[in-house]
């Protein structure tokens, strides 16, 4: 990745571009030291993104995501979906919304670990050789991603055998924060790159049942 951004402000945002380029500079920074931390400095040679659009409207931001995505008719998302990188573009809605609509997110720099997770779903998928269908279940990449950007570093949760299933086993998208905490919990136990190649199985549920769940 380099340091220069192709920044898309609102007219009234301009005065913050700056501001703009030091969160994106630090969001770039966080992947880097993960990437590099694990071996996987060949992924973030290349650019992940040639243009970042920064939105104060939240309709507006959801329809540049149906655009990118190529979803006809729009899309209806939550306040707290804040951000996204499709195409090579990175979009986000501001720091004041996204502390505003999910304050449970907000920590130390927050939005730059919000700008590095979407950056970190792309180092995930160039480390599967761009098959994204080998990311796993949505607790896992989304767990991947909230680990590579650093995000809920500092919660401790003692999940029970019982928690830890319905985490895993729920196949729409949960609390983020769980998602982090199980993550962390099942790295205590087996490397990352294993856990990531693991993933892609269609038995992979399974198999952390099987072998990284204890009894309570």
């Amino acid at each position: 990745m380099k340091d220069d951004y192709n920044i898309c402000l609102p007219q009234s945002m301009e005065k913050r571009r700056i501001e703009f380029e030091n969160h994106l500079d630090k969001a770039r920074k966080i992947i880097e030291s993960f990437a590099i931390k694990h071996g996987w400095e060949e992924h973030i040679y290349e650019p992940f993104m040639k243009k970042v659009m920064i939105f104060d409207d939240k309709k507006k931001f959801n329809s540049e995501l149906a655009l990118l995505a190529g979803i006809e008719g729009g899309v209806e998302l939550p306040d707290t979906y804040c951000a996204a990188l499709e195409n090579n573009i990175l979009i986000a809605m501001t720091p004041e919304f996204y502390a505003m609509v999910y304050p449970e997110g907000v920590e130390e720099e927050s939005y730059e670990k919000l700008l590095a997770h979407e950056i970190a779903h792309r180092l995930h998928i160039r480390i599967l050789n761009g098959d994204e269908d080998a990311m796993g279940p949505v607790w896992f990449f989304e767990g991947f991603a909230l680990f590579a950007a650093d995000q809920f570093k500092n919660n401790d949760i003692d999940f029970s055998k019982k928690e830890i299933t319905a985490v895993i086993d729920n196949p729409e998208r949960g609390s983020y924060r769980k998602y982090a905490d199980v993550f962390r919990l099942f790295l205590n136990k087996i490397s990352l790159k294993e856990l990531l190649f693991k993933a892609g199985k269609s038995d992979f549920n399974k198999w952390i049942k099987d072998n990284l769940i204890n009894d309570d």
